[in-house]
């Protein structure tokens, strides 16, 4: 199953980047548009009011993971980290762990914060967007 959201991301993404870099100017404008609708970060890393919607007024400030393990034996997070600001995170950081899947120092998240392999230019905007929101 997670393979197969990884191929499906990879491909979305794929499919979603523009034929030419965006200015530096862009880059909070994309970064929104693939956390909210690509790579679905605002599902996990924002709360949900008592209705199960998002709450818009706390988007990415971190919150329960809305879904359980799948699998009984996998390390399964149970709250997704504040990501708006990326407080305690460097640029270089974010970037590396976006770009690869975990952190210079090795670290890597866990399950279900998915393995990404963006593109330096996805990760950039994401980045950028992220340290964008108060």
């Amino acid at each position: 199953m997670h393979v197969v959201l990884l191929v499906a991301t990879a491909v979305v993404l794929a499919a979603a980047r523009p034929s030419v870099a965006a200015a530096p100017q862009e880059q909070p404008g994309r970064g929104s548009y693939l956390v909210t609708h690509v790579a679905m970060c605002v599902q996990c890393h924002t709360p949900r009011d008592a209705d199960g919607n998002l709450d818009r007024a706390r988007l990415f400030k971190g919150a329960p993971i809305p879904v359980r393990s799948p699998f009984p034996n996998q390390t399964w997070a149970f709250a997704a980290p504040a990501i708006a600001g990326l407080p305690g995170w460097t640029t270089a950081d974010a970037v590396a762990l976006l770009g690869t899947g975990r952190r210079p120092n090795g670290y890597t998240p866990k399950r279900p914060m998915p393995s990404f392999r963006l593109t330096r230019e996805d990760a950039d905007a994401v980045v950028a967007y992220l340290h964008s929101l108060p």
